[in-house]
């Protein structure tokens, strides 16, 4: 019976020691590491090795396949994938563990490694995605239904940790995807705005209620021009007059959903202006883009300026980069700028009997074009119909179609349109999709950090009541290792609901100084006197930037010492991004420790505080580093990437 008893406590002193080595990595190779190995040398086997599907591997890519991403000691490994039909996975059909000896017929079937001459085999399923193999060469049998028992929950423990790992690579693959996606997109911006500012005559886009106006510096020249007289709220300095015409045709081209020109005459000057409607997601008119010409000399020389307005369109539409074509009135390609060419892959050719509407489109959207054409033949518009454009490599990309008919003397001829490409703003949004949605997954880890922390208190419940039921004296090492253990779990349990919450909500732009006065306010903080010189600073930020502040300023607060005052400052630097600092009069951080405090769990308090605040910065792309100077204070300097920041038109 003692002997019974010794080998009972020291298996539970191998498992609790397994299960101690589990889950402390996000890194699979050394997660796989710190529990394999010690695998081994607790119970004296001689190979492990960790088979992943690929589908699990390869973003749910089904290859009917799957891979052996660990192997213990390697030299014995031989074979790297198998046929999810190998017997390595369907002897356990089950969702059992299983063993087999040399004895057995299968186990030749489930030899993929060098050096087996006998021995016996261990299978256990991880959940439906892999499976752990163990091999011991000293064992004439195969392991008992107790031994394999005795592992299983262990094992099924750290399935969950490499689920994690999983979880956790992929998340930085979408981060990678999303980063590179936002700066595309920027990018698209940046040559938008790029391309607005080489256009010689006015040009630009204006919100509906005439506000947010985006344009070129030719546009504020003519503004100049234009000004004068008594100013009026929202008339951006115009003439009455002048804001008069503006008004009543932004209001027509809004409402009819169709462009209009209009013509202002002003100081013997006459301007035309071409106003289309840009109609947004929900299919109202979210704004008006406009293109003004002088017209003056027109007006005198009609013959020259249309072919001058001619050539200008011309040089226009090759410059503009969205895809703008003309077709008669079979569909058949007539005309197409230069960006038509670039975007579609055309090289020379995209025009003739050969090329029409029809057949730049993915065959599932060929009846859709057909309708949309009969449409616009019966006098009808095409305000941003979504299809899969196929370029002439075969390609393809989506896009928003706009088209209107060609008129002529009261008969149709064509249409006329353009074509945005989305891609970008496509991908952008998937992979907040998606990152959302991996952020939410690896919280849910977290939790088996948890169960880690279950199973230890109830191992030493055990152990205690052991101990009283043998009349022996309550050990206090073991109430202590339990009260630790219920402590972790609050810590953990507060940490994954804030951390649950990142990512969750669209970012937004928020007033640094409305954010450090609010926060300031708040009655644990009111200790410590902060201030601020940012102004009118406004940053994009996690809608949990408000909690950024609170922690950072409670963090001077608690560790800080004799802290009484912080300073929060804000430099733009010369590449258009910025560094906004938060300064207390504390102790300081040591040089060794300035890495280590944003590690999770580091810490005399839960160790998440500032682990969660660099997760919640890095969700749009700002960065955060302890830069103060010991026995002078900390320094938190948080480092805004271009884009991210911008100073609001007034401070209220």
């Amino acid at each position: 019976m003692a002997n019974q008893m010794s080998d009972i406590s020291k298996n539970m002193s191998i498992i609790n020691e397994l299960i101690f080595s589990i889950g402390n990595s996000l890194d699979l190779q050394e997660n796989c590491d710190a529990f394999c190995t010690l695998l081994l040398a607790r119970k004296n086997y001689s190979f492990v090795s960790l088979w992943l599907r690929n589908d699990v591997l390869k973003n749910g890519e089904n290859t009917g396949d799957a891979t052996c991403v660990y192997a213990y000691p390697l030299v014995m490994a031989d074979l790297v994938t198998l046929s999810v039909d190998h017997p390595l996975f369907t002897l356990l059909t089950d969702g059992k563990p299983a063993s087999y000896s040399a004895q057995d017929a299968e186990f030749q079937s489930l030899i993929v490694e060098k050096q087996i001459f006998g021995g016996a085999y261990a299978l256990y399923p991880l959940g439906d995605f892999g499976v752990l193999k163990i091999y011991a060469w000293d064992r004439n049998e195969a392991f008992s239904s107790e031994e394999l028992a005795q592992l299983r929950n262990v094992i099924q423990k750290f399935a969950v940790s490499v689920r994690g790992c999983l979880s956790h690579q992929a998340l930085n693959d979408e981060v990678r995807e999303r980063t590179l996606a936002e700066k595309r997109l920027q990018d698209s911006k940046n040559a938008l705005q790029s391309f607005i500012d080489n256009i010689s005559e006015p040009a630009g886009l204006i919100g509906r209620d005439l506000s947010n106006i985006v344009a070129n510096a030719a546009f504020f020249r003519v503004h100049a021009f234009l000004r004068g007289g008594t100013c009026e709220p929202d008339t951006h300095g115009l003439r009455p007059a002048v804001m008069k015409s503006l008004r009543e045709g932004f209001t027509r081209v809004l409402e009819k959903r169709e462009p209009k020109n209009i013509e202002i005459e002003v100081r013997n000057r006459v301007f035309e202006i071409r106003l289309t409607p840009v109609i947004g997601s929900t299919g109202e008119g979210d704004a008006v883009a406009f293109f003004a010409v002088d017209i003056t000399d027109k007006k005198k020389e009609m013959p020259e300026q249309l072919r001058n307005s001619e050539r200008q369109f011309r040089e226009l539409a090759d410059f503009i980069p969205i895809i703008l074509y003309e077709c008669d009135k079979t569909g058949e390609v007539t005309f197409a700028n230069q960006t038509s060419y670039s975007a579609m892959k055309a090289g020379s050719v995209l025009l003739g009997p050969d090329i029409s509407l029809i057949n730049l489109v993915v065959p599932e959207d060929v009846s859709r074009v057909e309708s949309a054409i009969v449409e616009v033949a019966s006098g009808g518009r095409i305000q941003g119909m979504q299809f899969s454009v196929r370029r002439l490599d075969g390609t393809t990309f989506p896009a928003l179609v706009y088209s209107s008919p060609i008129v002529r003397e009261g008969k149709f001829f064509g249409i006329h349109g353009a074509v945005i490409d989305i891609s970008e703003q496509v991908m952008a949004e998937e992979a907040l999709r998606k990152t959302n949605l991996k952020l939410s997954l690896l919280s849910s880890v977290t939790r088996h950090d948890i169960l880690n922390q279950v199973t230890k208190m109830l191992l030493f419940k055990e152990m205690l009541a052991d101990t009283i039921a043998a009349g022996e004296p309550v050990d206090a090492e073991h109430v202590s290792t339990i009260l630790e253990s219920a402590e972790i779990i609050e810590r953990q349990l507060l940490f994954t609901r804030d951390y649950e919450s990142i990512g969750m909500e669209k970012p937004c732009w928020q007033h640094i100084c409305h954010v450090v006065t609010k926060v300031s306010q708040y009655t644990e903080l009111s200790a410590i006197h902060v201030s601020s010189n940012t102004g009118t600073l406004e940053i994009y930020a996690d809608h949990l930037f408000e909690k950024v502040v609170f922690n950072l300023i409670e963090n001077s607060l608690r560790h800080g010492s004799h802290v009484s005052s912080m300073e929060v400052t804000w430099a733009p630097d010369a590449c258009g991004g910025g560094m906004l600092t938060l300064a207390d009069n504390g102790v300081g951080v040591p040089d060794e420790k300035k890495e280590q405090i944003f590690e999770k769990g580091f810490g005399s308090n839960t160790g998440y505080g500032l682990y969660l605040i660099r997760e919640i910065l890095g969700l749009t792309g700002i960065t955060i580093e302890e830069t103060g100077t010991v026995g002078i204070g900390a320094t938190f300097s948080l480092t805004l990437p271009i884009g991210s920041w911008r100073a609001c038109s007034s401070d209220e």
